[in-house]
């Protein structure tokens, strides 16, 4: 390293300088950095930048590997992350990837991370004695891991990703899946409980919200984000149109409406029925075009005065409701959507139509629910068997 001195606006300004092979052209290439002094602290200081620049500099060529710490890398990542995708999706990839880094340790080099200790990292997580995850969980962590490794490899700060040899021994989820279908909706019996329990405690906000899920089959966060102006009365039918989500963000607390949806399917216009259109109609009374058809404050009639609803609250409130109507099921809001398919499927709705009223593409649960034959309808082609033989 050399130093030279400079005159820049009329200060005097000490240019440290080094110089190293590039592995690309076998030329000398030079870095610089400037500071205002020519102290020890300095000269240490500029030492070590240079060092970092002719690291970065070769592990962009790449033939050397830059150092980092897993924290580090996932503050790089996450940078980048955050521009690419919806802030739901953000957020549960950050939500995943703190845990990683916890658990390998934040000042580890990524380099150290081998795919022994994934392996068995992953596998912990599906056997664990403690509320084991399950495979659709694990591989949505993965995912998000091997995300996370390959923008290392991309930059610089590995040579290989070590989750492309990772082998994950998944476990046999036939049984749960079958029972899970069937305890991922709601019998007309405990719906009514549900409503009957709220209005006994005059959670009528709630009461309200939770019978628009259950006849339109919306997200809550959906609904949540609903404003007078999203109904739209047309030829004697009153529809609500669906193109953005309720979203609370942190430093600083505020809520905001997306300006779309969680899935480019969910962008929909739908038809209500009577009696939600009694709910929407009755909510609307007295409201700015801009306000929010549902808060907790329920005469608030501006959107800049309104507290939405929050989807983890009211699910706290189902828990309770379920627990003191001896529901045994992890009842939470989106069982009055997946209520409003296996309703719809009972009405021989076709499946395409269902789909694309609760904005769901390809949504493999919704098409689980479909295909699944609920009771009722059992029920019904027993009483029916013997029509056969008039055939």
């Amino acid at each position: 390293m050399w130093i030279e001195q400079r005159s820049v606006h009329g200060k005097v300004r000490y240019c440290f300088i080094e110089r190293y092979k590039s592995s690309l052209t076998g030329h000398y290439r030079r870095v610089s950095v400037t500071y205002g002094k020519k102290t020890p602290q300095v000269v240490k200081a500029a030492t070590r930048e240079l060092e970092e620049k002719i690291q970065k500099a070769l592990a962009e060529e790449g033939h050397t590997i830059r150092k980092t710490t897993m924290q580090e890398l996932e503050t790089r990542y996450l940078e980048e992350y955050e521009k690419q995708v919806r802030y739901n999706t953000y957020h549960v990839g950050k939500l995943f990837l703190d845990e990683f880094v916890k658990a390998c340790g934040p000042d580890t080099q990524p380099r150290n991370i081998t795919t022994v200790w994934l392996n068995r990292y992953f596998n912990d997580q599906l056997y664990r004695k403690d509320r084991p995850l399950t495979n659709g969980t694990v591989r949505a962590k993965k995912g998000k891991v091997a995300l996370l490794f390959d923008y290392a490899v991309s930059y610089g700060f590995l040579k290989d990703n070590p989750m492309d040899k990772v082998r994950i021994t998944w476990k046999d989820e036939s049984a749960r899946r079958r029972d899970e279908i069937e305890n991922k909706y709601l019998t007309m019996d405990e719906y009514h409980k549900i409503i009957n329990d709220c209005i006994d405690r005059n959670l009528y906000h709630y009461v309200d919200a939770f019978k628009l899920q259950f006849l339109t089959g919306m997200r809550f966060g959906e609904l949540s984000a609903l404003q007078v102006n999203d109904v739209i009365e047309e030829n004697g039918k009153t529809y609500i149109r669906i193109d953005g989500t309720m979203l609370f963000k942190k430093n600083p607390a505020r809520h905001i409406i997306s300006d779309t949806t969680k899935t480019f399917a969910g962008l929909r216009t739908i038809v209500l029925s009577p009696e939600a259109t009694e709910i929407v109609k009755r909510r609307m009374k007295g409201k700015d075009k801009d306000a929010l058809l549902f808060a907790y404050n329920q005469l608030a009639n501006t959107y800049d005065k309104q507290r939405p609803l929050n989807v983890n609250t009211a699910n706290q409130v189902l828990k309770r409701v379920a627990a003191r109507q001896k529901i045994d099921k992890e009842v939470t809001t989106h069982y009055f959507r997946h209520t409003h398919v296996s309703v719809l499927a009972d009405m021989n709705v076709p499946l395409r139509v269902i789909q694309r009223r609760v904005g769901h593409a390809n949504g493999d649960l919704t098409v689980k629910i479909y295909m699944h034959v609920t009771k009722k309808t059992q029920e019904d082609f027993e009483n029916r068997i013997g029509e056969i033989d008039q055939y």
